[in-house]
């Protein structure tokens, strides 16, 4: 099974001022999506999402997210569930499903890093 790195999201306490800043640096452009305190990152061309900039969220019992949060691709959720059980990573989020976008987990691998797992379905309900 392949994962390719999907996307990414940054995790932030500001998230006006986060979006300024790499809008500043990098020329990112931003839009509005889901929930409050949510912006997808722009491709180049500026219509599709490659990231986005989100309100700092806690996967870590004691931890609250820093940096950048990485999401990987997989073809099955289920399976890549009881993968990352079998080789030692620890269940953060059960599965969780994003309508018409996919089924998510998330994970706390051996190094203590929080990852997330999505099977992407646009008929997700």
């Amino acid at each position: 099974m392949h994962s390719p790195l999907t996307h990414f999201a940054i995790n932030t306490d500001d998230v006006e001022a986060t979006q300024e800043f790499y809008g500043s640096v990098f020329g990112w452009q931003f839009q509005d999506y889901g929930p409050p305190g949510f912006v997808q990152v722009l491709d180049e061309s500026g219509e599709a999402p490659m990231g986005a900039i989100q309100q700092r969220r806690q996967l870590l019992d004691d931890d609250p997210t820093r940096g950048f949060e990485c999401t990987f691709g997989v073809d099955d959720i289920d399976t890549a569930r009881q993968r990352i059980v079998d080789a030692g990573g620890r269940i953060l989020m059960e599965k969780f499903t994003i309508s018409q976008v996919g089924h998510l987990i998330a994970f706390q691998d051996p190094g203590g890093n929080p990852v997330l797992a999505m099977q992407y379905d646009s008929a997700a309900e």
